[in-house]
């Protein structure tokens, strides 16, 4: 599917953002190893969340659709069971790296692999080594770090070193350790994404596993743990409302308003907000709405590790705003649907920005941006950035493989277009 989106001139109205999927996950994950019938309310339904599904009816949960937006699932107690084929983990990275570890706690061999992304991109060899370290055994097939893997059990506990530069490795590591024989202990080199960690945290609090956190560079866990089921509803995505957010800073005259946003929520991407505040953006919160105006945006330097879904976003902002902006600290977005990095260098370069690429993130300087024919390298994030940054654009602009976009924002399409944004399928 192509999108085609025009410059728009005005941008006015309320948008309904989706829930957010790291939650959803999290929540499936602790549901379907706890036990007895939990209620998920409000998930984000994605094919990553099928293939999360049929991933856990593998290791025995039972999982299924209620009422309108309710789903149950009733859990394995932690007894998981070694699944009888390949778990396909599609395009997630997160169901990679989450299962892998929790394969750990069977007693058989487990094999996951996924698509080219998966198999080229999304490193593993950090969590591999930190499960051989607890007792487990798991190994890449091609010995390269990525996928396939093959994991066997059990997870005896002990004391772990793992790099936390990504930190899906890390949070998968504190989830199965919860469900090891033994305690353990995790020593962290480069905590990175520390908001992600403690969103796992905070799950893993929920559920009353025992745990210490000492700056996200040493964690112990006490192990063992079993918890009973629950009910949670989903808060809706910070990341997903970022998108109407800049694009009502970048359009003129416009006025957009997102409600049910909860800035008390763990999610890191809500900092944001106040970047683009310092950024000179009119952004108002009250309650739990969002209003984000037309703003005169200033460029500077930006952290990006505690939002570093946010890089593509960020950068076309820094094209767009007076001045300089420099983006630091991301290295890992090159490990991510595709690489971030090179990928927005590329796709703003051809929009006409002057971009230069760092091996750790980006440069950017004021630009007039133009249409252009853009390559989303089947990543969502790059859909949506580039759709923003072309309503700022003169000209037409064509964004190539935009169904990916379904994966965190299923009606993005039709939301922007409710407020005025001149964008459209083919």
């Amino acid at each position: 599917m192509e999108l085609h989106v025009h410059r728009s001139a005005r941008l006015a109205g309320t948008v309904a953002i989706p829930p957010n999927k790291s939650h959803s996950f999290r929540a499936l994950i602790m549901a379907a190893l706890g036990k007895g019938v939990s209620r998920i309310l409000s998930p984000a339904v994605s094919n990553d969340w099928m293939r999360g599904i049929e991933a856990f009816e593998m290791f025995g949960a039972q999982i299924h659709p209620k009422a309108e937006g309710v789903w149950e699932v009733t859990g394995t107690g932690g007894v998981l069971h070694t699944p009888e084929d390949i778990v396909d983990c599609g395009n997630s990275g997160i169901i990679l790296r989450f299962f892998a570890a929790l394969a750990a706690c069977c007693p058989g061999y487990t094999v996951l692999s996924g698509d080219h992304s998966i198999r080229h991109l999304r490193l593993c060899q950090p969590l591999i080594d930190a499960l051989g370290q607890l007792g487990a055994w798991a190994v890449s097939t091609k010995g390269d770090g990525h996928a396939p893997l093959v994991v066997r059990g059990p997870l005896k506990g002990g004391q772990a070193q793992i790099d936390g530069l990504d930190s899906q490795p890390v949070s998968a590591l504190l989830i199965a350790a919860a469900m090891a024989d033994g305690p353990s202990e995790i020593h962290v080199l480069r905590p990175g994404e520390k908001p992600w960690v403690g969103l796992t945290l905070e799950w893993l609090k929920r559920c009353g596993v025992e745990f210490s956190n000492d700056n996200y560079e040493l964690f112990r866990v006490r192990g063992h743990h079993r918890w009973g089921a629950f009910e949670t509803i989903i808060p809706l995505d910070w990341s997903a409302a970022l998108y109407p957010v800049v694009a009502a800073l970048v359009c003129p005259d416009s006025v957009v308003k997102i409600p049910g946003m909860d800035f008390a929520d763990t999610q890191g991407d809500k900092g944001v907000v106040n970047i683009l505040r310092d950024m000179g953006a009119q952004i108002e919160i009250a309650g739990n709405v969002v209003t984000a105006s037309t703003s005169a945006l200033r460029g500077r330097e930006i952290d990006c590790n505690d939002f570093i879904d946010q890089l593509p976003l960020l950068a076309v902002v820094g094209a767009l705003a007076e001045g300089e902006t420099r983006l630091v600290n991301a290295e890992v977005c090159r490990h991510k649907e595709c690489d971030r990095i090179t990928a927005t260098a590329q796709a703003l370069q051809a929009m006409g920005a002057d971009v230069a690429e760092r091996p750790d993130g980006l440069v950017i300087r004021h630009s007039r941006l133009r249409g252009a024919v853009i390559d989303s390298q089947a990543d969502h994030r790059m859909v949506m950035t580039f759709a923003v940054a072309a309503l700022a654009a003169e000209g037409r602009t064509l964004i190539k493989d935009s169904e990916c976009v379904r994966k965190t924002f299923p009606h993005f399409v039709e939301e922007m277009r409710k407020i005025g944004a001149e964008v459209g399928t083919e």
